[in-house]
């Protein structure tokens, strides 16, 4: 467990640490491999094209909202599975697996309606998987140091990013030529394998000491805590500024003139990034607390975004990608330890599932759905298109440093809690 009955962080199993941080290795990795670079790969297919031959981005929006619309029914029902019924690691693994097979069969699939309805089962066993690898970690690791978990979903999105790009840059093979489409064969491959190894995790049973049988409404009632109010509100919009990167940022760096096979990579150095970040976190939140080390991570956001409306230099674009690394470790990631810390011991899974459903739920299907529509409303020009995203960071940060103002009595539970008020 993460804490002793004292309430202090016992002596750190190092194997307990390497099998959690192969599991955000692996959580990761999957994600990382089809996220960034489905998009060169629907361009590929007649029905996603405009009549010029470019991506249809408001076709590509829909296959991306598939994870959204996952996010707001699945986690629910993973975190009261786990908060109730069934071993956390076992779902983990079985949703793996069968996700894994899923992706494998949307590979082959060509038209609009095959892939969103594929890409939507495929998200509903995935989705709810992402909150319950939060918990897992939560449940078997003291809060403060889950950075030192979370670090490796970071290196796995890199790592994957890398190999795939380098997959891409070959110019072909005996039975086969590279394409971006394996992205989804080869992510089936690795999330079928991650599926089987899941049930090799720390056994994390539902809680014996449960209150409300459907955890899920305890989990909605902490809305009533006004910091965490605060916190669901501005991760929501901030959830609809990453799903504006995810969607535009592949096509961007297209029209900038970067190789497809350099743009994984290229937006590896966001997640290279983060990785650093992750380490510096406890640093962050031990001397500036929650509040300030949230804000800079929204603020990171805006910067990155005003850059690309720039434009230019090309180096100064790529370089603003690192931004999005710095936004997701001091902010997205933050605010699932803050979860955990204000959360009853009983509903902590659905806890985080609630918030991901919030954030890659509702958040980032909003994202999905304005993305395109906003792209042609500033005209297809980047340079007016990425100062939407921006604006909205500067809203929202602003709205954070004056409004969110937790108080909690687990003060010194986790680094920084003494200075979040």
């Amino acid at each position: 467990m993460a804490e002793n009955e004292s309430g202090a962080s016992p002596a750190l199993n190092p194997v307990l640490g390497v099998k959690l941080s192969i599991m955000m290795f692996l959580q990761y990795a999957v994600w990382g491999l089809w996220m960034p670079i489905l998009g060169r790969h629907l361009v590929t297919l007649p029905a996603f094209q405009l009549p010029n031959g470019e991506l249809d981005l408001t076709k590509a929006g829909l296959i991306y909202m598939t994870l959204p619309i996952a996010s707001i029914i699945g986690p629910f029902v993973g975190g009261q599975i786990a908060d109730r019924y069934f071993a956390a690691q076992r779902f983990l693994g079985v949703s793996q697996i069968l996700g894994g097979i899923v992706l494998m069969i949307v590979g082959r699939l060509t038209g609009f309606a095959e892939v969103f309805v594929g890409m939507l089962i495929y998200n509903l066993l995935y989705a709810p998987t992402i909150a319950l690898t939060n918990s897992i970690a939560f449940q078997h690791w003291p809060n403060d140091r889950f950075s030192r978990i979370r670090v490796w979903g970071s290196v796995g999105w890199i790592a994957i990013g890398l190999a795939f790009g380098a997959w891409l840059g070959k110019v072909g093979y005996l039975f086969h030529t590279p394409t971006a489409g394996d992205c989804l064969l080869l992510g089936g491959i690795i999330s079928i394998l991650y599926g089987v190894y899941s049930f090799f995790l720390p056994h994390t049973p539902p809680s014996k000491q449960a209150g409300n049988p459907l955890a899920f409404l305890d989990a909605v009632a902490m809305l009533k805590n006004p910091a965490f109010a605060i916190m669901a509100l501005v991760s929501f919009f901030g959830a609809i500024n990453m799903q504006f990167y995810f969607v535009w940022t592949q096509n961007f760096l297209s029209d900038l003139g970067i190789r497809e096979s350099l743009i994984s990579p290229a937006q590896a150095t966001g997640q290279g990034c983060e990785m650093l970040m992750m380490v510096l976190l406890p640093i962050m939140l031990h001397k500036f607390g929650y509040r300030i080390t949230m804000a800079v991570g929204v603020a990171a956001w805006a910067l990155r975004d005003f850059i690309f409306a720039l434009g230019e230099p090309t180096g100064l674009v790529l370089a603003a990608i690192s931004l999005h690394g710095v936004g997701y470790a001091f902010f997205f990631t933050t605010i699932f330890m803050f979860t955990d810390l204000v959360a009853p011991k009983d509903i902590k899974s659905s806890a985080q599932s609630f918030l991901a459903s919030v954030t890659i739920g509702c958040g980032m299907l909003l994202g999905s759905l304005l993305a395109g529509p906003v792209h042609n409303l500033m005209g297809n020009v980047w340079q007016r298109v990425y100062l939407v995203p921006a604006l909205l960071c500067v809203v929202c940060c602003v709205l954070f440093l004056v409004a969110f103002h937790p108080k909690t009595d687990k003060a010194g539970e986790i680094a920084g809690e003494a200075q979040t008020a």
